[in-house]
């Protein structure tokens, strides 16, 4: 389970706040604007064993 991320994406339109699914084509929304679509969410990755810190 070390190397498992877990993710939570989607594609937002920042005109209208619509999401869409990652994994679509779009580039662009549907609304009147055809805002263009911006990746948000957030990336969960689990550091590696050793400290950077030495505690």
């Amino acid at each position: 389970m070390e190397n498992t991320k877990f993710s939570n994406i989607q594609k937002k339109c920042m005109y209208c706040g619509k999401y869409y699914p990652a994994d679509s084509n779009r580039t662009s929304c549907s609304c009147k604007d055809h805002g263009r679509l911006f990746a948000v969410g957030s990336l969960y990755q689990p550091k590696k064993g050793d400290k950077a810190d030495g505690i």
